[in-house]
């Protein structure tokens, strides 16, 4: 059960870690029951078949089953494919960053979508997402480089080839053999491997919900002083509690600017219900209205799909 309060991009990313972490601990178990299996089947077959030279035969045996190694192999082919599926994990979510964020992309490699995830928060937000900074080396230059070594066979440059090989030599888990093969020796690996790339999931749905929470309460509070703006408009015109007033006083002008300003600021991140508010604003609440920025604010909502101002846009059309 997830934690209250996650996103359903942040529930992915857990769904998905749990299964491949449950795949990485059922390679070994696998394994060790299968060869068990075998070993028992070969032990029986050396009573039923030996003759009273039952160790003899059953050495025999084994030399021709090759038994520990072929499962040995096995296990490594299991490897590389689990951890190109776990490369695979880190790929799917980051495309669908790009989806749930509506963020501009059309790079293909995981290192240039996560450049562009990175460039939109950059502009968005005005800041950087620090956390992932000691993660994206790993993840965009050996992890990358071993999953395509394991999907094409080889790399078609030497230097990318060189890369691997250094980053390989100097790491646990791993053994190199020759000019061209890598073979994962220890779960432990995938496990690094697949935690790194949920740090930096992770790390980056958090930068993204801290803004975003940011933003409803900015929206809130602007709310709030909308409807003390309402609440205050002269008392030359009651009966309008529920609208926005004929003309201001100079308190309720003020409380407007002020949404007006918090307002601003979520509409150009983005926010489409700000956008629109921001629209509704210029059209019905101040004195003068401005209805070329309200047509402006206004569409920008709309490019979002966002279903109230389309219906919004629909009667202002009409006027």
């Amino acid at each position: 059960m997830f934690a209250k309060g996650y996103t359903n991009i942040r529930a992915m990313i857990e769904t998905q870690y749990g299964i491949l972490s449950q795949m990485i601990t059922d390679i070994a178990y696998r394994y060790q029951a299968q060869l068990k299996g075998t070993e028992e089947e070969a032990d029986r077959f050396a009573r039923d078949n030996s003759d009273g030279d039952y160790n003899v035969y059953r050495s025999i045996l084994n030399s021709f089953n090759d038994v520990e190694e072929r499962q040995s192999c096995l296990m490594t082919e299991g490897r590389k494919i689990l951890f190109c599926a776990i490369f695979s994990y880190y790929e799917t979510m980051l495309n669908e960053f790009v989806l749930y964020y509506k963020i501009a992309n059309e790079a293909k490699q995981p290192s240039k979508i996560l450049d562009s995830i990175l460039k939109a928060y950059r502009i968005k937000y005005g800041d950087e997402i620090t956390c992932i900074e000691g993660n994206i080396a790993y993840a965009n230059s050996f992890y990358r480089l071993l999953r395509n070594l394991y999907m094409h066979g080889t790399l078609s440059a030497e230097k990318d080839r060189c890369t691997l090989f250094n980053y390989a030599e100097a790491t646990d888990g791993l053994k190199t053999f020759g000019i061209d093969t890598i073979v994962i020796t220890d779960n432990a690996f995938l496990f690094k491997a697949l935690d790194c790339f949920r740090t930096i999931l992770i790390c980056i749905d958090d930068a993204f919900m801290k803004q975003l929470s940011e933003e409803q309460k900015q929206l809130m509070k602007a709310k709030d002083i909308i409807r003390e703006a309402i609440n205050n408009y002269p008392p030359e015109t009651p009966g309008l509690e529920d609208e926005y007033p004929p003309f201001c006083s100079i308190k309720v002008h003020r409380l407007l600017c002020e949404a007006e300003s918090l307002l601003l600021c979520i509409a150009k991140r983005g926010n489409a219900e700000s956008q629109m508010l921001l629209a509704d604003l210029y059209i019905s609440a101040f004195e003068t209205p401005q209805k070329e920025k309200a047509l402006f604010w206004l569409k920008k909502a709309v490019a979002q799909n966002y279903v109230p101002a389309k219906q919004m846009l629909r009667e202002f059309e009409k006027e």
